[in-house]
């Protein structure tokens, strides 16, 4: 699986290093690492935290394979992921603004995307609702996902936190391929084996409000003042 390829690819940077906090917010899951860095994905109440309690002073390397048994626990271990996996030389911005053509394929929670490059929008939303036509944009439930083929396909890393990976690669064909969102991970090698081109993420620009925000309740839009969007082509 994905997550265990990237958890196998980063093993090294979260050797040695201990959650100092951590914060299982309304929206968005936080964690502070021992080495200051900070990490964010997405909260999916889906089943209970088995650890609960326990993860404060924890190593990383016993957390990441320990909480995946379900989306509560899959966001900490993602949140870790984000942290550790810090990226060199990239870009500020989207990598979406890179591409166009004539299908785009977004898959994510409720994903808002502006651009005018691409002739048709298809949206697979993870909240499954009813199908509909706005303009050039249809929203479709993730749940009648069964084969799509698109210019380019941006996964949103809330797949990660859900599990839905596996079946949104073995469902799409895309001539590019993306990771992005809060919830995306920077393992270069294993993305690159399952066919990705780009992997955007975003990074605190103020790690003690960002934090507190997320601790406090905090939404999307209260959240986009401290963090930045950057991306790689890989």
């Amino acid at each position: 699986m994905l997550l265990d390829d990237m958890i196998d690819e980063l093993k090294f940077s979260l050797k040695g290093k201990k959650v100092i906090n951590a914060c299982v917010g309304i929206s968005y899951t936080s964690v502070l690492l021992s080495d200051n860095s900070m990490g964010i994905s997405h909260t999916i109440i889906d089943g209970e935290n088995s650890l609960s309690g326990e993860i404060l002073g924890q190593d990383l390397e016993y957390l990441t394979e320990n909480l995946k048994s379900n989306s509560l626990e899959r966001g900490i271990t993602v949140a870790i992921l984000n942290a550790v996996s810090n990226m060199e030389n990239y870009e500020t911005g989207d990598p979406l603004d890179l591409l166009e053509g004539n299908k785009l394929c977004l898959f994510g929670f409720s994903p808002t995307i502006e651009t005018t490059k691409f002739s048709s929008v298809i949206i697979y939303d993870f909240s499954n609702p009813s199908p509909q036509t706005m303009g050039k944009v249809i929203v479709k439930p993730f749940s009648s996902l069964v084969n799509e083929v698109c210019n380019t396909a941006v996964i949103f890393g809330s797949a990660l936190v859900l599990g839905h990976t596996e079946k949104i690669l073995k469902s799409v064909s895309a001539d590019h391929l993306i990771l992005s969102g809060i919830s995306s991970v920077y393992a270069p090698s294993t993305l690159r084996s399952y066919g990705f081109e780009y992997v955007g993420k975003v990074v605190p620009l103020d790690k003690i409000r960002a934090f507190r925000i997320i601790c406090e309740g905090g939404v999307g839009r209260q959240l986009s003042k401290y963090i930045d969007k950057i991306y790689k082509k890989l």
